[in-house]
């Protein structure tokens, strides 16, 4: 238990981290490509560190790894706990991290008639600012209960306060519709490809 709980709050953890380039697999079996409000994404990046846990990254043309604005993340960890659960992982995590940085803020939402749960959340780290919509759903693949993360990553890179408020103006005006996008967006069917 005390290992699936480390790496679920792994799990849990923002998007803030080196990437170093390995060869890109569909552990997940969701596609090299995934349309997200209006807009293509393309597998850049996938990772499956340990026998329970699996990560794709998916960035639009534009976008680079090390310096991305939009990203879309799909997730999956191999657990006996469910969105409930996870969910209030995260908020528990943000909730520290806010008494020492003032830029973080959440908000919570359930999807109807689902279990899937939503966070909206801003977070830094240095200069850069980020804003996710996390979207927790449970899954079989296979014989195996399964917690699916589909996340939108927003990113603005500050240098001044000017910017800071930019970015929050932008969260601000633009949180209820994403929210609505990825409650309504129908998560792809996982399917564990360890090739």
């Amino acid at each position: 238990m005390k290992k699936n709980l480390i790496l679920i709050i792994g799990f849990c953890c923002f998007t803030m981290m080196s990437f170093t380039m390995n060869d890109i697999i569909d552990f997940l079996s969701t596609g090299t490509e995934l349309n997200f409000n209006n807009e293509k994404y393309e597998l850049a990046w996938s990772s499956h560190p340990n026998a329970t846990y699996f990560k794709q990254e998916y960035l639009r043309k534009s976008d680079k790894l090390e310096k991305y604005e939009k990203m879309l993340m799909v997730e999956a960890i191999k657990t006996t706990l469910n969105p409930e659960n996870v969910s209030q992982m995260k908020i528990n995590e943000l909730t520290n991290i806010k008494k020492v940085n003032p830029i973080v803020s959440f908000k919570q939402v359930q999807v109807s008639n689902q279990n899937d749960k939503i966070i909206s959340f801003t977070i830094s780290g240095g200069n850069i600012l980020e804003w996710n919509v996390y979207r927790y759903q449970q899954q079989q693949a296979g014989k195996e209960n399964m917690i699916i993360l589909y996340a939108y990553s927003y990113r603005n890179y500050a240098s001044t306060k000017e910017d800071v408020t930019k970015f929050m103006d932008y969260v601000k005006n633009n949180e209820n519709k994403m929210i609505e996008t990825i409650t309504k967006t129908n998560i792809p069917k996982v399917k564990i490809n360890q090739s």
